[in-house]
């Protein structure tokens, strides 16, 4: 049986969990612009990987160490240090100590994705027609959506680059973020795609 463990309220934790805890949040590399697309507020995408991190504020003593663990791990499992979207619903994450005490939970949604957009490293959103000169890279992060709100979560997807001009499309440290280097002039369309949902991108390199 679970033991629920009284702690001193975390202040300023409108973000927090149910009992006022502690907080889950999408952890973020140092410098990582893009990465305010992953938070705590917003559902996660089906099939998306969301890294959480446990921040504690216990007056009085150390933090103890913290565990995540879902409710119903058909919706939200938990693999490694993610959680991971299975299907549409929602799910309790526990925060746990050490010896299975419960010191907080949030209710997470997952959601599916209808809509992708695609985004610089920086944020700034990206449509219509990208120009590139040989040899210039342009790194871009897709957004994933249901109706008007975005999600949270890193997923895989499909890029695809079609037309005559050539480009190395590079990983970047994020399973859903890709780095494209200009080789040669020409046209050519990007798809980025996760099953039957997809995006494209006109991409113009000149000498």
């Amino acid at each position: 049986m679970r033991r629920l463990l009284g702690l001193l309220p975390l202040a300023g934790c409108a973000m927090g969990g149910a009992m006022h805890q502690a907080v889950l949040v999408g952890a973020c590399a140092d410098g990582d612009a893009a990465c305010s697309r992953r938070h705590a507020l917003a559902p996660i995408a089906v099939g998306a990987h969301f890294h959480p991190e446990v921040a504690t504020e216990i007056a009085g003593t150390s933090t103890p160490n913290l565990h995540v663990e879902s409710a119903a791990p058909d919706v939200l499992a938990h693999d490694g240090d993610a959680l991971v979207a299975k299907k549409p619903g929602a799910s309790a994450v526990l925060i746990t100590t050490d010896d299975g005490s419960v010191v907080d939970f949030v209710h997470v949604w997952v959601a599916p994705v209808t809509r992708i957009t695609l985004a610089r490293r920086d944020g700034e959103h990206v449509a219509g027609l990208v120009g590139l000169a040989v040899g210039e890279d342009l790194t871009l992060v897709p957004t994933l959506w249901n109706g008007a709100q975005s999600l949270a979560g890193e997923a895989e997807a499909t890029w695809t680059l079609v037309g005559d001009a050539t480009f190395a499309m590079l990983p970047d440290g994020a399973a859903d973020r890709r780095r494209l280097r200009a080789r040669t002039p020409g046209k050519a369309i990007l798809t980025v795609a996760m099953g039957d949902v997809q995006t494209t991108l006109a991409v113009e390199v000149v000498p």
